[in-house]
């Protein structure tokens, strides 16, 4: 199967830079999880498109990741192929603020920072791409992708597509994009504005409040916070804090984060997600659901 797309790609999508075979290991931030048969590297939307209309038709299944920060990749082998946008990474300042999926947040408020744009400081020191934010609804402090998003550009059905901010469907860390298939090649945010020093000011505010999470390997909050009470309250509560599977440790400075200490596989990490959830619905009746996104082999 692999010769099959390698061969594709020589044949149809020569130039594209491409890596075969794939660990996801060294490129999530877990730290854990096996393989894919390739990535590839677009380095525009053309070529991203050509990739996709080329895994539809030969029948090829594909993911297409930002950062890989919240993402829980299986132990064993993908079989198919990975499609990162993190070359896609113009910014454009006008009216609105213009991104392409592949910039990272820190890009995008630097960017933000020089032109006077603020609105989006919230997303200082979260490892997230505009079209990872975009997909989950990215937020932090009460404060959500949805609330600063005029449009989405995606391509969906063969056509290149603008996607309201209504027609994402946004709610709590969701959105449309979870089940209707479309790929996020950028999108445009309403951004008051500011002089650079005072968007700076407030970026630093969010910064400092992000240092205060636990550092080492992880995929930040691991569940959704329920609504009466937060997913690391209801952890804490339910006696957690450092329980080991594995390389895999729930933090004892915060209970929504999963560290890996070294060593850990995905099968760690499930595992101990699910005696989570078994044991918070256990002492309270309260069903965590995951924020991650899982990778299925």
């Amino acid at each position: 199967m692999l010769k099959d797309w390698t061969g594709l790609l020589d044949d149809e999508c020569s130039g594209i830079a491409h890596e075969a075979p794939f660990g996801f290991s060294a490129h999530c931030s877990i730290g854990c999880g096996g393989g894919a048969r390739a990535a590839f590297y677009p380095a525009n939307t053309a070529e991203l498109l050509l990739l996709v209309d080329l895994f539809k038709r030969e029948g090829v299944k594909f993911l297409v990741l930002g950062n890989m920060s919240n993402v829980l990749p299986a132990d064993g082998m993908y079989e198919g192929a990975v499609i990162f946008t993190k070359r896609l990474r113009s910014v454009g300042i006008g009216q609105t603020v213009f991104a392409m999926a592949g910039v990272k947040a820190k890009a995008f408020l630097d960017a933000c920072e020089r032109h006077g744009k603020s609105g989006a400081e919230f997303l200082a020191g979260i490892p997230c791409s505009v079209g990872g934010a975009v997909f989950m609804n990215a937020g932090a402090h009460g404060k959500h992708i949805s609330d600063i998003l005029e449009s989405a550009l995606v391509y969906k059905e063969g056509r290149i597509r603008v996607t309201s901010a209504a027609e994402c469907e946004y709610s709590y860390k969701h959105s449309v994009f979870m089940r209707d298939g479309s790929v996020i090649l950028g999108a445009s945010f309403v951004l008051e504005d500011a002089d650079g020093e005072t968007v700076a000011k407030k970026r630093a505010e969010y910064l400092e409040k992000r240092r205060r999470l636990p550092a080492g390997r992880s995929m930040g909050c691991t569940f959704k916070n329920p609504p009466a009470e937060t997913a690391g309250k209801l952890i804490e509560g339910a006696g957690l804090k450092g329980l080991r599977v594995g390389g895999a440790v729930i933090s004892t400075e915060h209970a929504n984060f999963i560290i890996n200490e070294g060593g850990a596989t995905s099968a760690d990490v499930r595992a101990l997600i699910n005696l989570i959830k078994n044991a918070v619905f256990a002492r309270y009746g309260v069903e965590l659901e995951e924020e991650i996104r899982y990778i299925e082999n």
